[in-house]
């Protein structure tokens, strides 16, 4: 069993690929009906296996289309954050990919997990992201890193127009350190 053979098949059965899922996933929820979780999240840990004995880009990409396929249950972000021992690489490529549900689940990590320049590469996503969830939940975690940086930034969303961006700016500004 291989990453690769089980994302094929979760793409075969959702009839996308990873490149049409950003656009044509909707709002998801959906993701959580394929039947072949148990096989997929065996074949990220040995992947995340690999991965930790080498370096290898593509599994990588394997594994971030995977992060991004699972974000409602958070279980390979989880699998990521426990069993992968140097999280920089992946970070990296997980926020650098197209996979905007990859992007915010890195930022969330980065939130909750000592990783070398992590403020930086949440500053970063805040500012050159165009995807606002991903740009919220990168906020979100910068709060927790350095909130009177995050403080700083979020007085720039407080008039934005998305109403779940403006809300969570309020709460960091009004939150004390």
């Amino acid at each position: 069993m291989t990453l690769e053979t089980e994302l094929a098949k979760f793409w075969d059965w959702a009839n996308m690929t990873p490149e049409t899922y950003n656009e044509e996933r909707g709002l998801g929820e959906w993701e959580i009906e394929y039947p072949g979780w148990d096989e997929l999240y065996k074949a990220a840990d040995e992947a995340l296996e690999q991965l930790n004995k080498e370096f290898n880009h593509d599994l990588a990409q394997l594994l971030v289309y995977a992060l991004a396929i699972d974000n409602e249950s958070g279980t390979v972000l989880q699998k990521v954050d426990e069993k992968l021992e140097s999280k920089l690489r992946f970070v990296k490529k997980a926020i650098n990919s197209d996979q905007s549900q990859a992007r915010w689940q890195a930022a969330e990590l980065l939130g909750n997990t000592e990783v070398e320049d992590r403020e930086k590469i949440l500053v970063n996503l805040i500012s050159r992201d165009k995807d606002k969830y991903v740009v919220r939940r990168a906020l979100m975690s910068l709060a927790k890193v350095n909130h009177v940086k995050a403080a700083d930034f979020a007085k720039g969303y407080l008039k934005d127009p998305d109403p779940f961006m403006k809300l969570v700016s309020k709460e960091i500004v009004k939150k004390k350190a």
